[in-house]
């Protein structure tokens, strides 16, 4: 940078003019207290979004899962060690013409190792090599949920508000004690379309062996205790 490119033409000051078009192989910015390091101001009073930061790869043979702009997160350890705890970094996901995609990955420190937790894509949220999700707070989802493993509901009532719940073998209800001992409400395998309806009724289902005396006949019969 000639000192013509400094504001006030000061050797040193720290402004750059805003013709300035300075070219580095690379430049390091060394603060001594915790205030901006780096400061961009605008002065443009219209609604379009400023201050830019615009980050380009011109590659003359740009391809898919070409890496672009990087930003690093460097820290040291308790050895004093310069590490990368966190950097975010953008790739090509499709470079071709008019179809261009492109991601965004989070990589953090894990257990040493750098480890790539998510990946924004044009079509997803993706959490990654064991990044579960934590939500303090209600959410919706607007679309379906598909649920690979297991889900466990911590909560004391569970509503679904839905006409049909499909069930591929059992219902397992645990009881009052968390114990080694459960009640499974299942069906057998059917080989037709069934439909058990419940009475509208308060009171106990009964088991054909709990009774003393049941009736198997046409269904104008009436069991009676």
């Amino acid at each position: 940078v000639t000192s013509t490119q400094i504001a006030a033409n000061q050797v040193g000051a720290s402004e750059l003019d805003s013709s300035a078009s300075p070219t580095f192989a690379s430049a390091n910015l060394t603060n001594t207290s915790t205030g901006d390091s780096l400061l961009i101001t605008t002065t443009e009073d219209s609604s379009t979004a400023a201050p830019v930061i615009t980050l380009k790869r011109n590659s003359a043979s740009p391809a898919d899962a070409d890496y672009l702009g990087q930003l690093k997160f460097k820290g040291e350890n308790d050895a004093d060690q310069e590490v990368v705890y966190a950097k975010m970094t953008a790739k090509i996901s499709d470079a071709s013409d008019t179809t261009e995609d492109g991601l965004i990955e989070f990589a953090l420190r894990k257990a040493g190792s750098n480890n790539i937790g998510a990946r924004l894509t044009s079509s997803d949220l993706k959490l990654l090599n064991g990044t579960g999700l934590t939500v303090a707070g209600d959410t919706t989802l607007s679309g379906s949920l598909v649920v690979a493993g297991d889900l466990t509901v911590q909560g004391t009532t569970t509503t679904v508000d839905s006409t049909t719940v499909n069930v591929q073998n059992a219902f397992v209800f645990e009881g009052a004690t968390a114990d080694n001992f459960e009640t499974t409400l299942t069906v057998a395998d059917p080989t037709a379309d069934r439909t058990i309806t419940l009475p509208d009724s308060t009171g106990t289902v009964a088991l054909t062996s709990d009774l003393t005396s049941y009736i198997t006949a046409s269904s104008t019969d009436t069991l009676t205790n």
